[in-house]
Order: structure tokens, then C-alpha cells, then sequence
């Protein structure tokens, strides 16, 4: 397969994870309406986790996707340029007031949370092919023993 061709699997697999994520976002919406949180920094990480979710799943099929369909050795490093795709790719947002510190806690997360978990489900995915295929394999005895 050509570079070319592994390309254009990793921005196909990008665009469409991007038209699955208000997709998946939608249920997801329902169930995180109306939580409130408080200004802890463990509160911050669950508040940039949760109002990434949708694009965070949408990343993790992405980047399945790159790797299954993506030949050779190494098919899991193709899924770092769909997770950088996704890091310049994220949502801006526009504060009215200046934003605190505990607000960009949550940002920054919402931004790296996708991204992260991209590249773990590719990681993942592409260890448990490898581990499929060594198992189908026959080792033979050699004849010069």
C-alpha cells in the first residue's frame, strides 16, 4: 500500500469521525444535561473529559479505523496524524469575561483528552492484531538441526 493511499485512509477517517461525533454527541447530551460541578481540579479534568466525550469517541473509532485498514508493521503510527488532526482541529470558545484557571483546566483537557485517546485505542488495537496474526502462525522445525 502507498503512502499516498495510507493518506488518504487516515483524512477519510477523520472526516468521517468528524460527521459521527454530533452524532454520538446528541444521547450524550441528554445524560450530561444540567451537572454541576465545583471548582476543584478533579471537578476541571471530569468537566474537559465530559464535554469532550463526543469528539473523544469519535477519535477512538478514527483511529481504530486507521489502524485496521491501514497495512504493515507499524499501521498505528498513521493514527498520530488523525490525533494532531484533532488537536488543531478543536472547538474554540469565546469568554465574555476572562476565563480563570480552572476554566482553562478543563479546556486544555477537552483539547488533549481526544487526542489521547486516539492514539491508545490504536496502540491497543494494533497490539491485539498482532497478537491475533502471531497466533495463526505455524512455526516450522528447521532442517539443519
Amino acid at each position: 500500500m502507498s503512502w499516498i493511499q495510507k493518506t488518504l485512509i487516515v483524512f477519510g477517517a477523520f472526516w468521517l469521525s468528524l460527521w459521527v461525533a454530533p452524532v454520538i454527541g446528541w444521547p450524550l447530551d441528554k445524560l450530561t444535561n444540567r451537572i454541576t460541578y465545583t471548582d476543584t481540579i478533579f471537578n476541571a479534568l471530569a468537566l474537559g473529559i465530559i464535554n469532550s466525550l463526543d469528539r473523544t469517541l469519535a477519535a477512538i473509532l478514527a483511529g481504530i479505523l486507521v489502524t485496521v485498514l491501514v497495512s504493515g508493521r507499524r499501521s498505528e503510527l498513521w493514527a498520530v496524524i488523525v490525533a494532531v488532526l484533532y488537536l488543531v482541529n478543536a472547538p474554540r470558545l469565546h469568554w465574555l469575561i476572562p476565563a480563570t484557571g480552572w476554566d482553562r483546566i478543563w479546556q486544555g483537557v477537552g483539547l488533549v483528552f481526544p487526542a489521547l485517546a486516539c492514539m491508545v485505542a490504536a496502540v491497543i488495537t494494533a497490539r491485539l492484531r498482532g497478537r491475533k496474526s502471531d497466533a495463526g502462525q505455524v512455526v516450522q522445525p528447521s532442517a539443519a538441526g
